[in-house]
């Protein structure tokens, strides 16, 4: 009995984290459309549902969402301009990856967000600004490489003319990818890390989530 209990529990939690996965995709794309292409924001805004089921499902499920967003975002885009799929732009899914261990590292532990409002926005800001900052070095990193290979971009980025900025000032591709991705990015990483987690916290009520 206690088998057959323990199998049904994990076809639920599995088919419930399944459910988050695809409203995640569903949200991010959402937000994506709406707030880039729609409104012209310069800002990401992509990975709230991200966020959201990181702290929802915990790691795993988190990296699935990210990976599969940019994977799909990329082909999308594609199909929309009916150019070709640049894989390389798919690389960028490691920013996403980034974003959620650093959310994960900090939100492993439940109970301290519900020690106090204050200590619960700390934490997100703390998760914000240095999961913005590793971001910033990997996507710069990325972009460094990007220009290098291909002489510039193989798509507009929100960051273009920022980077450009920097690249005039002679401080090298390297660093100028870099710190031109800080702003956006820290802005970006505060208005997800904040949605993602109301919209967490809106799905499922106290002590429901299913991070290990």
């Amino acid at each position: 009995m206690n088998d057959f209990n323990n199998k049904k529990d994990f076809k639920s939690k599995l088919l419930r984290i399944g459910i988050a996965f695809i409203l995640a995709e569903l949200l991010n794309l959402a937000c994506k459309v709406l707030f880039c292409n729609v409104a012209h924001i310069p800002l990401f805004i992509d990975t709230i549902g991200t966020v959201a089921v990181t702290f929802y499902a915990g790691l795993l499920p988190g990296i699935l969402t990210a990976a599969t967003f940019n994977i799909l975002w990329v082909i999308i885009i594609a199909a929309i301009s009916n150019n070709p799929v640049y894989p390389w732009d798919m690389i960028y899914a490691v920013c996403g990856i980034v974003i959620v261990v650093i959310t994960w590292l900090f939100s492993r532990k439940k109970s301290n967000f519900n020690i106090s409002r204050l200590i619960t926005v700390l934490y997100l800001v703390l998760i914000a600004l240095v999961s913005a900052f590793a971001s910033s070095v990997v996507g710069g990193i990325i972009e460094s490489a990007n220009r290098i290979h291909f002489g510039s971009l193989a798509y507009s980025s929100v960051l273009e003319q920022f980077v450009r900025a920097f690249l005039g000032e002679n401080i090298g591709i390297f660093a100028s990818c870099i710190i031109a991705r800080v702003p956006v990015t820290v802005l970006d990483r505060m208005i997800c890390t904040f949605a993602g987690f109301f919209v967490y916290r809106l799905c499922c009520s106290k002590g429901q989530s299913y991070v290990q």
